[in-house]
This record gives C-alpha cells, structure tokens and sequence, in this order.
C-alpha cells in the first residue's frame, strides 16, 4: 500500500471514528434531556411510598380517577414518581410508541436517582447509553442501598461491563443488603432442580421429511457444582473419542460421550455399596479449586474501622459472600452456605491456590510459565488485553509482549511480560495484514513520559492508537478539549 492509498484509508477510519463518538455525545444529549423532561414532572412522593399508581385500582369506584394523570412508579425504590401523561410527549417527540419512551423514561430516571455515578459517564459520552440502561434495568428491583452499591462498583468500568459481569454484581448487592431474601431464593432454586429425558416423545421419525432419527431430547436444571463436575466428565469422554478414531463434530461427541458414561456404570448408579459388593469402579471424587482472593479487611476480620466482622457496605454482621474465580464455571460470588454444601461431601478434594500479591514481579527461563506465573498474570488482567475485548483472561492465551528469544536472557517468562490475549486477538497480534503487510502491535505504557501506569498502547496496521488498561480502552493520545468559545464579537 503507497503513502497516498495509506492516508486514504487513514482518513476513512478517522471518520469512523469522529462520526461514532459524534453520535455516541448526541445519543446521550437526548437521553439526558428525557431524563430532564422527566423529573421536571415527578412528585415529591418516591417508589415505596404509600402512594396511589396505575394498576393498583380496579373496581368502579375508581374510573373516573383513573380517567385523568397519574403518577407512576417507573424506578425502583427511592426514585421519584412520574406523570403518565408526561410519557406521551416523549414518544411523539422520539417517534417511539409509549409502551418504549415509558422504558426509557423508566430507565433515565433509575439512572439519575438510583445510579449517579453511572449516569453521569452517560451524561459526559464516556458510557454508551444502552450500556447505562442495560444496568439500571437491572438494579430496578434492588434496595436503595444496594443500587448505590452497584452505582460504586461499576461505574468506572461501565463502558466495557458485560451482561453478565453486571448480573453478577447485582446479585452480589442483593445478597449482601437482603440476604435473606436470597437465601430463601437459592432455597427453592433448589428445589427447581430436575434432569428430565423425554423418552415418551422418542424422535423416530421427523414430521416433516419423515426420516428416521431415533434420538431423544434431554434438558435439565444443576447444582452448580454439579454441572461443572458433568462438564468436566463429558469433555474428557468426548476427547478420549477423538483418540479412539470417532470423527464426528464435537456435539455429537458430547451427546456420544453421556452415553458412554452411562455404560460405564453399567446402567446402574449406586451412591452406597455393601461391604461384601465392593464397586467395580471407583467413584470420581469431585475436585472443588478455589482461587482465595483476600485483601485486609478478610484477615483481620474488620472493614474500615467498623470492627470485627462486620460488614461496611451493609453494617451487618459477618463477611457472608465468598468470590467464585474458577476456570470452567461463571465468575462472580457466591453464599458461603453454597460453598460449605459443595465441599461438604466425603469425595470432595478442595485444592486452595495461595493469595497472589499482585504488586510483586515474578520470572522463569523457560517459554512456557508455570501456573503461578499464569494465575499471576490472568488475576491481574482479567479480560483479554486487546483494545475493546471482553472475554475472560481465564481461557486466554498468555503472550509474550517482548517475543520470546531462546537464546535471550534469562526471566523473558515474566508476569511483566506475559499478557493475556484470546485465540483470535493473539493470530491478530501474531499474523500480518495481506494487504498492508503490518500487524497489531503493543508495549507496556512509559509513566516517566507522562503516560498511565500499568497500561499497554496498542498501535493498529493503519498506525491508530488505543491505550488499554483495567477500566477500559479510549483513543491515546486522549483528544483535544474544543477551544472555548470567545466573547469577541
């Protein structure tokens, strides 16, 4: 690619660029002013409030009041209540039916009473505005305190929070500021569990083409711990076909591999054997890995001065969530009682990894590091490093930043230059563009030259540049400000 053709396509990007973030400022002007709108029509009366809303009346007696305005609860405790009415002029104004500006409505205000800090990132057009309203869609049932909790801990990284990262955090807040309810929750979770095979609607034949099929649906609801001890079975059955010559893709040798453990048991499941009628195969101890992640207030049983054991987000008694970091299971935390019922059992082997001090550097010689380094490396990022992805560090590759020269120094293994990247970021940063014959590059920030710490700068095939670091990606160097306007005339 000549100069010219470069600058070119340099130019095309740039306006990608310039057009997103223009829309992006734009996007969240207009939901600011609903937001405004909005509360420029609330009562002094709030959600939770012995108040009168749509849909509580239904007899007669009460037409003629339903007839005219109301105020509805649209947030969740602690918001304002807001006028019906005041809706309709939002979607004509948007072009939206009303059932969709009540949402958004809905959303602007759990976000400007509920969740400031988010709101205000939205306000500035650092948080896109769908990822804003994802979030208070789902702090609308929370206490007033255990939004604000989540308002504390995901404001600053709202721009690249996923789904479920968020989910996990709310039920993080409800846990810790009504753990009661969640308990009672979990209880009859359990009570959903269920493993149904429908072998009374066996598939022989397709309706529609008539072919012969023979296959059965199979779906349930597992203990957490449960299911990863399943998975874990059925990938190693599917990998040991694969060896003993099957071909076929690898759902079918998941579904291939359940049967296979059946016939292992010989079709029986037994929990308990007689003495005289040892088993003929031992039973798999289940395997719990938990990866302990202390910081003080865990050790010396107090959080910021309120004494011991009690709690500083709720000044309740007692530290009663543990944080679940395990590969092959969903991140996020859990209730104590759930990780006592886990390793409770007599064929449990619970594995402890060591705290990782994450402010220490650690190095080997060789190419591959061991799994302190990697444990390292992947709690210190948690996602993989390449400008706006989100996938877990845990399945990542770990790269070396520095390309690894056997015949180098000694320590090129180091938690200073091993980062990880996922399977598709890392050919990205490995492999070269066929066109302009560059690749992704990247290297650890430089503080003494006025950069952030503890961030990488990535440098694109085009030569565009984003910096990188826990809270997030953003063009670097940061744009201008706009000059202020002038008085002169």
């Amino acid at each position: 690619m000549d100069r010219g053709t470069q600058h070119a396509a340099t130019a095309l990007i740039d306006a990608v660029r310039e057009r997103t973030t223009a829309a992006r400022v734009a996007e969240a002007a207009a939901f600011v002013a609903v937001g405004d709108w909005a509360s420029a029509h609330t009562s002094d009366e709030v959600v939770g409030d012995p108040i009168t809303v749509l849909g509580e009346w239904h007899d007669e007696s009460h037409a003629e009041t339903l007839a005219g305005d109301h105020f509805l609860e649209l947030g969740g405790p602690g918001a304002p209540v807001v006028a019906e009415f005041c809706i309709g002029e939002v979607a004509a104004a948007r072009g939206c039916s009303f059932d969709a500006a009540r949402r958004l409505v809905g959303d602007a205000l759990e976000l400007r009473y509920r969740l400031p800090r988010v709101h205000a990132r939205v306000a500035a057009g650092e948080v896109d505005v769908w990822r804003g309203r994802r979030i208070a869609q789902s702090t609308r049932t929370l206490t007033f305190d255990a939004a604000g909790f989540v308002d504390r801990h995901i404001a600053y990284v709202a721009a690249k929070a996923t789904g479920p990262e968020v989910d996990r955090l709310v039920a993080e807040a409800a846990a810790r500021f009504d753990p009661e309810t969640t308990e009672a929750e979990r209880a009859e979770a359990d009570g959903e569990r269920h493993l149904t095979i429908e072998l009374g609607d066996v598939a022989f034949a397709d309706p529609l083409t008539g072919t012969l099929r023979g296959t059965v649906d199979v779906h349930g609801t597992l203990d957490l711990a449960d299911a990863l001890d399943l998975e874990r079975t059925v990938a190693h059955v599917a990998r040991q076909l694969v060896d003993l010559g099957c071909d076929q893709a690898l759902d079918v040798r998941r579904s291939i591999a359940l049967g296979e453990i059946a016939r292992r048991c010989n079709g029986v499941a037994t929990l308990e054997y007689d003495e005289d009628q040892p088993p003929t195969q031992a039973r798999t101890r289940r395997e719990v890995v938990l990866f302990v992640h202390l910081d003080e207030a865990a050790i010396t049983g107090t959080l910021n001065g309120f004494g011991p054991g009690i709690d500083a987000c709720t000044g309740r008694t007692g530290i009663d969530l543990a944080r679940l970091d395990t590969p092959g299971a969903p991140r996020g935390a859990v209730t104590v009682e759930q990780v006592q019922a886990w390793c409770a059992a007599p064929d449990t082997t619970v594995v402890v990894k060591p705290v990782i001090d994450l402010n220490t550097e650690d190095a080997v010689n060789g190419y591959t590091p061991p799994d302190r380094i990697a444990d390292h490396v992947r709690a210190r990022w948690p996602r993989c490093v390449f400008p706006f992805c989100t996938r877990s560090s845990r399945t990542a590759d770990l790269d070396h930043c520095d390309a690894f020269d056997q015949h180098g120094p000694a320590g090129q293994t180091s938690t200073a230059n091993l980062f990880p990247l996922c399977r598709r970021h890392h050919r990205l940063k490995t492999h070269r563009e066929m066109r302009t014959g560059r690749r992704w590059t990247y290297r650890p920030t430089h503080p003494d030259d006025g950069e952030p710490p503890n961030a990488l700068i990535w440098t694109s095939p085009m030569g565009l540049t984003y910096l990188v670091d826990r809270d997030g990606t953003r063009p670097w160097p940061p744009p201008r400000p706009a000059p202020e306007p002038s008085d002169e005339t």
